[in-house]
């Protein structure tokens, strides 16, 4: 099985203003989704998506986060991602994953995606939200720990014979007005086949 090429660096806590902001002004998607149990935050870091969804599971590689989130009552594990994930199958309706793709490499990405297909129900969601060219770009300036700048091509290679791809979208911004914008998101939402 694949390792990481460099260690992720750890997940940064969001100071309260920005983690407000974020909730309730830039993440329409995942405001959306329905607020159960059945949703895996994978890469769940300090747990920005448990402010919208209390009753999520998180899964991450950063032993801090999962031990602070666990303290605040989450139902998080900690897990690397390219050695399995640690659930049964299908367990999940929905797979998020919120800046998450963009830290692994492509092959890495393959071993990933299957398991993701494993967890998730059939007709399961797995939805992606990733940095757009301007987002990645200062991940990488910042040392985040980017390593692939993840497009619709890519999408489309990872989702044969797993996934098929609903929808594509630019949030929060149009993509026009968004490709100025560091915090602007390419979204997928890629539907488990059976």
């Amino acid at each position: 099985m694949a390792t990481l090429t460099a260690p992720a660096p750890p997940a940064r806590r969001p100071k309260p203003v920005r983690k407000f902001i974020r909730t309730w002004f830039l993440e329409r998607t995942l405001r959306r989704v329905p607020k159960t149990r059945q949703i895996l935050d994978l890469g769940c870091g300090y747990g920005f998506y448990f402010s919208i969804n209390p009753h999520a599971r998180g899964v991450d590689g950063d032993p801090v986060a999962v031990e602070y989130l666990c303290q605040q009552g989450f139902d998080v594990q900690q897990a690397d991602f390219l050695q399995g994930l640690p659930y049964p199958d299908a367990e999940f309706e929905y797979v998020i994953a919120h800046d998450v793709l963009e830290h692994f490499r492509f092959d890495e990405l393959e071993s990933l995606c299957s398991e993701v297909h494993r967890i998730l129900r059939p007709g399961g969601i797995f939805l992606v939200l990733v940095p757009n060219r301007k987002g990645y770009d200062y991940g990488l300036r910042t040392g985040a720990g980017h390593q692939l700048f993840v497009t619709r091509s890519e999408i489309e290679r990872l989702c044969q014979g797993c996934f098929g791809l609903r929808w594509q979208y630019p949030e929060p911004l149009p993509r026009w007005l968004g490709r100025f914008f560091t915090h602007n998101k390419e979204v997928f939402e890629l539907v488990k086949s059976v």
